[in-house]
């Protein structure tokens, strides 16, 4: 069964039968039982927004399991039609900042972002408008439980990011985006972003890192704005190092950096994949002694499935030792 097989590699928990599966999610549990004639789901959550954002997260799987034979999904119980999403806020740019030739930072400023202030979901969801909609419309959820999608052509994109920083008493949050030279969505709205222009973000997702005295972690420019925010929070009891990818040497960022941890900056390789030599060097930090230790991989999605791999199969580490996500995946040639 692909759910399982994909749970499993994520390390998600679930319990199973031979007939239904019941998996924890953030908020509450998402239950799938087989039936004469499909598929009958049920998800159960504390709070209205709680239930979004399980039906948000099954609607996703779902769709992306089942590719085009994707069917609506008609949920039934508490559902209720509402203007916007309980976890979503419209924001509004009101800084623009470049941090190097590479990455620029945008400030954005929304109401009531209390929501956001968690110690392990730092990531969100940003809904990026099309070029030239100054008044964008936003997904919604409907009286049937699933979401309204705007027309294709006012559709904003959405794109998983990183807080950097956050301000509640301001209602103010940092996001760092990555100007690739092919840009996608992300980058294309950070480079023509200015003061006033609106985005929505929904949120926050995540999951974040368990106590150890040693920390490895290692990403390339995608990650740094979450490994920078661990770089600031890891406790000063451990002993943290770090492996930082980018394309040359300007594109290195001054990072302050705790006593307790040292980083590894590494410029791309020609020759080699992106993330590889970043996979490298944390297999070869790897100690003897691993019962104390967690490590923290983002990066190219095939590197980070064989890294997360060996970490479970070679060194033997626990599920709750390690978080290794492909952040983006490499085109095929």
């Amino acid at each position: 069964m692909r759910l399982k097989s994909f749970l499993d590699e994520y390390d998600v928990a679930y319990t199973s039968g031979e007939q239904e599966m019941t998996v924890e999610l953030p908020g509450g549990t998402a239950k799938f039982r087989s039936i004469r004639v499909g598929l009958h789901m049920e998800a159960r959550g504390e709070n209205r927004d709680d239930l979004e954002t399980l039906r948000g997260i099954i609607e996703y799987y779902v769709s992306l399991f089942a590719g085009d034979n994707a069917l609506p999904l008609h949920w039934h119980g508490d559902v209720v039609a509402a203007p916007t999403f309980a976890n979503f806020r419209e924001m509004r740019v009101t800084a623009v900042e470049d941090l190097s030739p590479s990455m620029r930072r945008l400030t954005l400023a929304g109401e009531d972002l209390s929501r956001f202030d968690q110690p392990d979901e730092w990531h969100v969801r940003l809904h990026l408008p099309p070029q030239g909609i100054t008044q964008p419309q936003w997904p919604r959820p409907t009286a049937e439980g699933g979401t309204y999608w705007p027309p294709e052509d006012q559709r904003a994109e959405v794109r998983y990011y990183t807080i950097r920083r956050l301000d509640v008493a301001r209602g103010e949050v940092e996001i760092d985006f990555l100007l690739h030279e092919a840009p996608g969505p992300g980058g294309d709205f950070a480079r023509r972003a200015r003061p006033g222009d609106l985005c929505g973000m929904a949120g926050p997702y995540g999951r974040g890192v368990a106590p150890a005295s040693r920390y490895l972690l290692a990403g390339d420019e995608t990650a740094l704005p979450a490994i920078s925010r661990l770089l600031e929070t890891l406790p000063a009891t451990a002993t943290v190092e770090a492996w930082l990818e980018v394309e040359s040497p300007v594109d290195e960022l001054a990072l302050s950096v705790p006593a307790h941890c040292r980083i590894n900056w590494r410029h791309r390789c020609r020759g080699h994949a992106p993330s590889e030599q970043l996979a490298s060097a944390v297999i070869e930090a790897m100690p003897a002694a691993r019962e104390d230790l967690f490590v923290w991989f983002a990066g190219e999605a095939e590197v980070s499935q064989r890294l997360r791999k060996r970490l479970k199969k070679e060194f033997s580490l626990d599920k709750g030792q390690h978080l290794v996500t492909g952040y983006w995946k490499r085109e095929s040639a």
